[in-house]
């Protein structure tokens, strides 16, 4: 049997309630009112804008791979292509940059961040 949450139209009481889908709304639990209406549950639906950030963020996530892997020509065919199904701005602006970048001649080139020497 689910949990479902009420709310109660008179004195604002939010409750929960354990019941079989073809029951009746329960009565409010503080004032006794029938007039009780259900609230859409967390788990009930899934919000759209958190399924384009994540999608977003997959997205990026890729474009950075191939990045660090030196693939400049493959991240910006990824991310033209990209570009037409995730309509971010964030996705846009990447793809804007890469297709203004101009490749490194003689291969890539990586770069060390820090050095850790030992002290003897």
């Amino acid at each position: 049997m689910p949990i479902y949450e009420f709310r109660c139209e008179v004195c604002g009481e939010i409750f929960e309630k354990l019941m079989k889908m073809e029951e009746e709304f329960p009565p409010c639990p503080r004032c006794g009112e029938k007039r009780v209406f259900k609230l859409p549950s967390i788990f009930g639906f899934q919000d759209a804008s958190d399924f384009r950030a994540e999608r977003e963020r997959a997205v990026l996530k890729r474009a950075r791979d191939y990045l660090i892997d030196g693939k400049v020509k493959d991240a910006r065919r990824f991310l033209s292509m990209a570009k037409e199904y995730v309509k971010t701005d964030a996705v846009k602006r990447l793809h804007d940059s890469l297709s203004e970048r101009k490749p490194v001649k003689g291969g890539y080139v990586s770069r060390t961040e820090v050095v850790i020497k030992k002290k003897k």
